[in-house]
């Protein structure tokens, strides 16, 4: 079986992504940059495969992509100034090295709802800019790179990042980059892990967020089926 690699791995969202695709029972491929980090987390689960690769050093990324199935980016920098290196610069990286590879490969890309250029005056993405710095614009930069790179992807912006468990509330999409709301991290992960294979989100951008069930809400997996009909393929 032919693993699917997680980029960022060792981050918190990329974490949920390889926990979801071992509930799908997918073989992962965890891409960090120090694996001695996560050797008793990641390198001790069982069909994880842990490498050492970075977004900014294509020749690692070359190794990492290749006889994948499909890949997660959800890298995101550590330092002020990495949003250009890894938000962006590190996107087109990733889109380059699955062309080497053949580029069927399809790249689903975690970023960020309000991204948009015409959401520049907002409150919350103008905060995030200087968290750092330029994070949003270059989460943008990096969508736009993705899209005309010729490599089969979906967009997946998530609004703001809980930490409760998948599963416990009524997952929406939105197209469009106008709304934002809250939606758990392994929510996130589970999205983009249907993400990879379903028909419908093939060069499709979302935005994802969730409500308060009433009562209990539908089984992930049934939301999951239909989360991706009805949405436009971007022009």
């Amino acid at each position: 079986m032919a693993p699917v690699v997680v980029l960022g791995a060792g981050g918190r969202t990329g974490a949920e992504c390889v926990a979801a695709l071992e509930a799908a029972q997918k073989e992962v491929r965890a891409v960090v940059r120090d694996p001695a980090k996560y050797a008793d987390t990641l390198g001790s689960r069982k069909g994880v495969e842990l490498v050492a690769g970075d977004v900014a050093d294509k020749q690692s990324l070359r190794s990492a992509v290749a006889g994948a199935s499909g890949v997660i980016f959800a890298a995101s920098g550590s330092g002020y100034w990495s949003a250009k290196a890894v938000d962006y610069e590190g996107v087109v990286n990733v889109a380059e090295a699955v062309k080497e590879a053949g580029g069927q490969q399809r790249v689903v890309l975690v970023s960020s709802c309000l991204v948009s250029p015409h959401n520049r005056w907002n409150p919350i993405r103008i905060m995030l800019n200087n968290f750092r710095w330029s994070l949003m614009d270059y989460k943008y930069k990096g969508e736009e790179a993705l899209r005309r790179s010729g490599v089969p992807y979906t967009v997946v912006r998530p609004a703001g990042l809980t930490g409760e468990p998948a599963g416990q509330a009524t997952l929406q999409v939105k197209q469009g980059d106008r709304s934002s709301g809250r939606v758990s991290r392994a929510d996130v992960a589970a999205v983009c892990v249907a993400a990879l294979t379903a028909p419908a989100a093939r060069n499709v951008t979302l935005e994802l967020m969730s409500k308060p069930a009433e009562g209990q809400a539908a089984p992930l997996a049934q939301q999951l089926r239909g989360l991706f009909g009805g949405l436009k393929p971007d022009a």
